[in-house]
């Protein structure tokens, strides 16, 4: 994966997504484990960001290990972010949902 801003906001995208069809399945009667999750999704794709923008590609490497480490669930998900080709693509199988 390229290390870019892009692809920080691609797999946080993803995992708050994921977040999201978690929090209507496990979180329905309250909010604070998927707040948590959320906040460090979003903690580690600013920290990554702000490592891209730094030009510190060992810390950038290392954040997006752990946003994909946060990824992992769902590695069987059409729109994981390790589905996609170096162009940011998705494969011809992958159709993204509409919202």
């Amino acid at each position: 994966m390229p290390l870019d801003p892009q692809t920080g906001v691609r797999v946080y995208q993803f995992i708050v997504d994921r977040l999201e069809d978690r929090r209507r399945e496990q979180y329905p009667e309250g909010r604070e484990a998927y707040e948590d999750d959320w906040t460090a999704a979003h903690d580690l794709e600013k920290s990554y960001a702000e490592a891209v923008q730094a030009d510190d590609p060992d810390t950038a490497e290392r954040l997006l290990r752990e946003l994909m480490n946060m990824a992992a669930p769902w590695q069987n998900h059409p729109h994981h972010p390790a589905s996609h080709t170096d162009d940011r693509s998705q494969p011809d199988d992958a159709v993204p949902v509409a919202r």
